[in-house]
This record gives C-alpha cells, structure tokens and sequence, in this order.
C-alpha cells in the first residue's frame, strides 16, 4: 500500500521534490520544470500540486519541517478571534513551530482535519535555513538597497514573494546558533532557529497568496550561502549591544588560528559597518566601539589604524579624529578588551556581562513642558488654574480643554484648509498616566461646566415630557371622539399627535456605536465622549456586531472625520444614518493599558494615530487645599457656553450644517510654511506608527486653529468669520508640542522591560536635581535599597551610554575621602563643553568592571535631536 506522499512524488517532476542537500547535479530546465506560479495555477492536478497538503509534502521532501496555519476566509482568520493580530499567521497546533514535522502521517492527518490550512515551514539549524524577511511597508526595500550600496548585492537564491508584497530570501543556515530577530535594520527581519515563515500557496489577509518568485523557487535554484557581510549582520544579535559577539564571521566560518593579517582585518571592518552611524555629537563612543572591534581581532596597530580609517570614511563623525587619537582609543580599548578573543578557535567569546543588562535602546526624548502661552488668554487662565489646583502638570489641563471646547464647537463650523480639503472641530485626546497621578481629577474639572450644563438641559427636558405626556393623553381623549365621528358623520382627519421631545445632549458616556447613533441623530451637531478609563473604548469595538460579526471601527473613523456614517440596530429594526457623525473623545489611561488597548489591529487601522497624548512624568499627589477659583470655573462655563451659541449654516432641507471658515491670507502663508516642513520631517520616520501619528498633525493642526478662531470670536457673540495669523501662529505652536510628545510616548510604547527602568530611574534622578550618589539611588527606588552595587552599576550604565558622567564632591569641613556624584547630562549625551565620559567610568562607583564595547546612542528620531530644540515655541511673525 503506498503512502500519501509516495502517491503524490509518483506525479511530480524530480526537480521539485530533490533534497537540497542531494548530490546529483541540479536538473536542467524543461518541459516538466515549470515555475511553481504555472504550476498552482494548472488544472492537471494529476500531475501537479494542487492543494496546501500537496505542498506540505513536497516541502518534508525536501527535509524541511512544516507545520499547519490558520488561514483566511472572508478577510477573517479562522483561529475566531475578532480582533486577530496575524490573521493567517498563526500556527494551529499547541506548540507551534515546535511541532514542526517531516512526518507524512503526521501531515496528511493535519491537513485532512483543515485542508485549508496554511503552511509555515520552520526555520533554523535542523531545516538548514535561515530566512531574511523584507517588509516594504515597513521600509524594508529601502534598508535592502542601502545594505546592498555599502556591501554588494546579494547572492541570487531562494525567494518567496508574500501574500503582502514582501520578500522571503531563504539562505543556507551557517551552522552554530542564529537567533530570531526583529528590525535589524528597519522593514528586515531574520528568521531563524526556532522561527518559521509562511509558505507558498498560503493565502494572506490582503487576499494575496504568497508564491515562488519565477526562477527562485526551491526547485529551480540551490539555496546560497549569506556572504560575510551578511553572516555578521544576521549572527552578531542586536548591533548596538556593547556586551554583543564581536565575531560572527569567525563563529560561523571556523578557520585555523593563525588568521592572516588582511582576513582579519576584512572580518574586523564588516563588524564595524554594523555599528549604527548615529552617535553623540562627536562620535567618541563610535570610534571606542570600532577601537575595540580591532583589538578583539588582533589587528597590529598599522592594521588597525588602516581599518579604522577605511571605517570612518565610510561613516564618519562630525569631529575628525587624527592618528594619536586613533591610537589613544586603541590603547583605551586594550585595557577593556581581551586581544584576539575574536579568533579563538574560530569561536567569538561574549565579554562579560554587567550584573544589569544594558538596554539596547536610547531613552525615549525628556519631556518638555506644555507652551500653555500659546493658548489663547481665556484658555490659559484656566488650564493653569486646573493645574495648580490639581498640582498635575498643564499639559493634562490643556489637552482636557483643547477636546472639550472641540466638542462644543462640533458641527457648527469647518475649516476649508483648500478646495477639497475640509477639516471638522473634532479632536481625540487621552491623558496618559499611572493609578495616583491626578489625572482623574484634571479631567472632572474641565468637563464640570458641561455636566452642569447638562444637569440644565435634563431639567429642561424632563418639564418637557411631563408636558409631553399630558399632551399624548389629551390626543387620545380627542383620537376616541373623532373616531365615533367617523362612523355616521363625514369623513376629516385625525387630531394630530403632539411631537416628542427631543433631548439635546452633548457629554455622552456611553461608548457603544448603536446608542451613539440614536444620540447623534436627535443632535446633528456633535457630541462629547467623556470616559475616566478610555480603556473600555478600545474594549468594545467589537461589541456591536451582528452575531458577533464585524467591528465599530469603521464608525468611529467616520466620526474622527464628521463623515457620513450608516449603524444598522443590533435588533434589526432598521438603522441609523448620520450624515456628519462628529464624536470628539477625551478619557485617562495608564501607560501599560494603553499599549494593550491600542494593539495591532488598532494602530494597522490608523486609530492611535488620531490621538493627542499627553503623558507628563509621573509627580507626587501632594496634599492641596486650594481649589479651582470660582470666577475662573465661570469664566470657562460661560466659554464653553459661547462655542456652543455659534450658528451654524442650514442646508437645502432646513437642516443644520457645518460654515466653512477659510484660512486668512497671512495665517495661510504660515500654515503652508509649516506643513511643507511637517511633511519632509515625515519624510525622514521609519516607525510607522509614529509616522501615521505625524500624518494626522497635519489636520489637527488646521482643526486646532479653527478652535482658537472660535475662541477669539466667542467672548464677543461673533461669528467666525477666517481663521487669523494669530490663530495659526498658537496652533502650530500646541502642534509642535504634539509632535514631541508622540514622539516620546511611541518610544515608551517600544520599550522593553530594561528600557523602561533605565527610563524610569532617569525621571527618578530629573526630580532629584538630575544630581545623586550611589548611596542617593539606595535610598530611593525600592529596586536598589539596600544594594549599593546594583545602584553602582545602573549609573554606571548611564554613563557608558553618554546620559551622565561621574563627578567628585570635595572633601566636608571634616575631610574625609571626596565623593563620587553622578551628574546627568542633556539627553543628547555629551554637554558639548569638550567632557568625554572615561572609558573606565563605572570603575569609580563600585569594585564591578566591565569589558565592554561603548554604545552608540540615539538622541531623537533618526538621531537628529536638533528639530526638537524649538519645540513648544511660538513662531515670531
């Protein structure tokens, strides 16, 4: 009896299922050797493969293990998770690509249960492959192209095209250990030991299917070796880390001790170009990292000096460094280093390791404070009264305020940016914050006017349906006695039914889109969404459905931009239509619940990208008995009250509609200027969530400026007539600081756990004075009480990474020994006063020593913190 896999090899040509690693010459090209594309695509699935468990097959007989993946029907993954963050992409056994098989047994039986299912083949050693996964979404043709230019082109091999438009390049696995690693270089990613890739024919969420590049498929050409360039890149793990294997040509290549000179130094200078070109502002750490490089590969010192030129002038620093400096570096690097510990038997040998790790990321920017002087004057009185009264810093205030009065203003009035391009008075704000820091309270005082408000209108309201039911039993009265007439008088018209009133609302609560719908319908000019915990908002996106079916999405992306938006009623009792559903959003967070609220899915769809955060470091909830002034609560109320007095247009039918207010001829010439640079800023980012982010600004910049139009305006009873220079100038201003922010928050988003306690003990030294000693930090933070060589090493690390620098307290009156005392320095690393961080610098604080590489550091997006500088500022006129 013949096995599913001995029936399906019976019908394929040999070129397709040869091992790769068999001995006969690879077959030439014929009529049975077609591409993998004509191939799927034949009808003769007598003598091709036709279905995934055909695939699986073909790919065990090439001794690759393989393993099943949910797949997509309907643009939804069939794990049944709503909200799948790799629909498609999942394994669907217990242990994933642990369970990886050659078993034929095993694969017809997993297949059989789910003949749809996708195919993942496992990558790593014991397949033989390693996969470099190019994401041009993510910048990855780009990266591709760069690396090319620096190093050469790359070997042509196996390649898949995926389902999504990238690239799967298979390459031979080099043996010894290659890690699974995300980014290394933006939009690139490697998979190997232990990861898996999905495979041809698999289908992707796009509806694309992924496939055999024509000529690169596995059976029609052999998987290449990655060339050295490559191996360094891929095997070296993350290329900043100073405590990284320096040598992972020499780990994967083994070669006989004595390594010639030239070899050496060609090995030496492709680890060099893996470290990142960005660094301090003179590029101290950069050359330290590239000395030390050189003596781990035991290059004598012409050698050395050789390379590190070549190195350097391939990327150099911004302070040219002459021969003895060279030299200093390299005899700096001896005393750190062990000399050829890169040619040890062909093994690169790991430095030791500090008690801490040392993150691998530079510290998300230093917060800056909020420009509350570029809010318009009845703005700013109140937001710093909020403020001191809550003891929270302005930015909370001022982001809670900049929502609200968008709220009030809703459909009353748009700005036309130009023909075509109309921007509505809605914004989306979270406060950003841990449990205790007093966000709660920041945003209970800026939305109290509207909830006295509202109390009013519920009064009003109420009185109305009294009246309204007495009316109803009146009609009844008169609906009985026109009845009996109608059976022997003539024929006339019923009474007719008294009208129900309507409740005019604008704070709302409630996030389900069905209730917001009916709410928005009876007030066609806006609503607010107030929440104390925003996270019950990204919660039940997928509540509303059908059947569990589908998602709210959709609709609030209408109503971020007041567009048309159709809900169909969850009873099935017909449905809403809103022609502009304006919704603007205000609610607190905390940081953990924030990254878990705003997932995949979320960010994909654009939804993070349309908040305006506010995350301020987190300050002590000290008592306070002052409380919000009442003349400046009035002031606010009766603010509010004027935006939501401003008149809207009508429309052909009587109804309401937003007036477009143009931008004036000046604030048009500012505006212009600003987006053009906004948009080469955008340009330059490689993450794309904050670049979506940076997409926004640019309309919540005219929005901003409509509102403060409508602020200057409303203390008069005016209508709106442009928006002014004035009002442009301040927006642009409050946008800058937004772009800051989003910054710093998407950094903190990307964290790993060491980041964010170095970021976290950075914020701890800031309200110290940005001054403290180890015994300081033993006294502070709970993590270091108590362990005077844990705090040691922490601020050692600091200063390896250019955030600060040792310094010696003088002697008491008494004497005694002086004391070391870290200084934090600027964000950007060095002071820029000539101070240069020694390379035994945590020797001072503590009896731990490092062997270290120095690590380059980011100082902003791209490394270039001079864009940040005037951030927060009011441009002049």
């Amino acid at each position: 009896m013949t096995t599913p896999v001995e029936r399906l090899l019976s019908r394929l040509p040999n070129a397709m299922i040869r091992p790769e690693n068999a001995d006969a010459p690879q077959a030439s090209r014929g009529a049975g050797d077609e591409s993998v594309e004509t191939l799927r695509n034949s009808s003769d699935s007598g003598s091709v493969a036709s279905s995934p468990l055909d695939w699986a097959l073909i790919y065990a007989r090439r001794g690759w293990r393989v393993l099943p993946l949910h797949f997509v029907r309907d643009g939804r993954c069939s794990c049944g998770r709503v909200r799948c963050d790799s629909p498609g992409k999942h394994p669907t056994t217990k242990h994933g690509p642990k369970d990886a098989s050659r078993d034929e047994i095993q694969l017809d039986h997993w297949w059989n249960r789910r003949p749809e299912a996708n195919i993942g083949i496992r990558t790593g050693a014991d397949t033989d492959i390693v996969v470099i996964d190019v994401d041009p979404r993510h910048g990855g043709d780009e990266s591709l192209a760069e690396l090319a230019r620096e190093h050469g082109e790359l070997p042509a091999t196996v390649e898949a095209l995926t389902g999504g438009g990238g690239r799967h390049l298979v390459f031979k696995h080099p043996g010894g250990a290659v890690r699974n690693r995300s980014n290394m270089r933006p939009g690139i990613d490697v998979r190997g030991d232990g990861g898996y890739i999905v495979a041809p024919p698999s289908n992707h969420a796009s509806g694309g299917q992924y496939r055999w590049r024509e000529g690169h498929g596995p059976h029609e050409t052999t998987l290449a070796e990655m060339p050295a360039w490559l191996l360094a890149l891929v095997t070296r793990g993350n290329l900043e880390d100073a405590n990284a294997d320096v040598a992972p040509v020499a780990e994967q290549a083994p070669t006989a001790p004595a390594v010639p000179m030239n070899e050496r130094a060609m090995r030496a200078l492709a680890v060099m170009r893996g470290l990142r070109a960005h660094d301090n502002r003179d590029g101290s750490r950069r050359l330290f990292a590239a000395a030390s490089i050189a003596v781990r590969f035991d290059l004598d010192t012409n050698s050395a000096l050789a390379t590190i030129r070549e190195y350097l002038n391939g990327a150099p620093t911004p302070r040219e460094y002459s021969d003895p400096d060279i030299l200093k570096r390299l005899h700096d690097a001896e005393r750190t280093c062990t000399r050829g510990e890169a040619l040890n038997n062909g093994q690169a040998r790991r430095a030791a390791a500090p008690s801490t790790a040392t993150p691998n990321t530079p510290p998300p920017e230093p917060f800056r404070a909020f420009p509350v002087v570029a809010l318009p004057d009845r703005m700013r009185v109140f937001v710093e009264s909020v403020a001191a009264a809550t003891g929270t810093d302005a930015a909370f205030a001022a982001l809670a305020a900049l929502v609200v009065a968008a709220g009030c203003i809703g459909n009353r009035v748009a700005v036309l940016v130009k023909s075509g391009w109309v921007e509505p008075a809605v914004l989306w704000g979270v406060l950003v914050g841990r449990s205790g820091t007093t966000k709660s309270p920041v945003l209970k005082l800026v939305t109290r006017a509207l909830i006295d408000l509202f109390k009013a209108a519920r009064r009003t309201f109420t009185d109305a349906m009294k009246e309204y039911v007495r009316d109803v039993e009146r009609h009844n009265v008169r609906l009985a006695e026109w009845k009996k007439s109608q059976r022997n008088g003539p024929p006339t018209d019923p009474p007719n039914e008294p009208e129900r009133p309507i409740e005019r609302r604008l704070l709302v609560s409630d996030i389900t889109v069905e209730k917001l719908g009916e709410l928005l319908e009876q007030n066609p000019l806006g609503l607010l969404l107030s929440r104390d915990e925003l996270a019950a908002w990204c919660g039940a996106f997928d509540r509303y459905a059908a059947g569990g079916k589908g998602s709210d999405q959709p609709a609030w992306m209408s109503m971020y931009d007041a567009a048309p938006v159709t809900i169909d009623r969850k009873s099935g009792k017909g449905n809403y239509f809103v022609e502009r559903a304006a919704v603007s959003v205000l609610g607190t967070i905390q940081p953990g619940t924030l990254a878990r609220s705003f997932g995949t899915a979320e960010r994909e769809a654009g939804l993070l990208a349309r908040v305006l955060v506010a995350y301020p470091p987190d300050r002590p909830a000290l008592w306070r008995e002052a409380d919000l002034p009442d003349d400046v609560a009035a002031e606010w109320r009766t603010l509010l009250e004027a935006l939501l007095a401003l008149p809207p247009a009508v429309d052909e039918h009587g109804d309401p509609r937003p007036r477009l207010i143009p931008i004036g001829q000046e604030a048009k010439r500012q505006w212009i200027e600003w987006h053009d640079r906004h948009a080469r800023e955008l340009v330059d980012i490689s993450n794309d969530d904050l670049a979506a982010h940076y997409a926004k600004l640019k309309g919540a910049c005219a929005r901003i400026a409509l509102l403060f139009a409508c602020v200057e305006v409303a203390a008069g009873g005016d209508a709106v007539a442009y928006i002014s220079a004035d009002a442009m100038r301040r927006a642009i201003a409050v946008v800058e600081w937004f772009k800051g922010e989003g910054r710093r928050v998407y950094g903190v988003l990307a964290e790993s756990k060491e980041d964010r306690a170095r970021r976290q003990l950075i914020e701890w030294i800031e309200r110290k004075g940005g001054s403290v000693t180890v015994r300081d930090l033993t006294r502070g933070p709970r993590e270091y009480r108590r362990d005077p060589e844990r705090a040691a090493n922490a601020l050692g690390e600091l200063v390896e990474a250019g955030i600060g620098r040792w310094e010696g307290d003088p002697p008491g009156p008494k004497g005694g020994r002086p004391t070391d005392r870290f200084q934090l320095l600027s964000r950007g690393g060095d002071t820029g006063d000539g101070d240069e961080t020694p390379v035994n610098a945590r020797n001072r604080a503590g009896s731990v020593t490092v062997a270290s590489v120095a690590k380059p550091t980011n100082t902003g997006e791209n490394g270039d913190s001079t864009k940040l500088e005037n951030a927060g500022a009011v441009p002049a006129t």
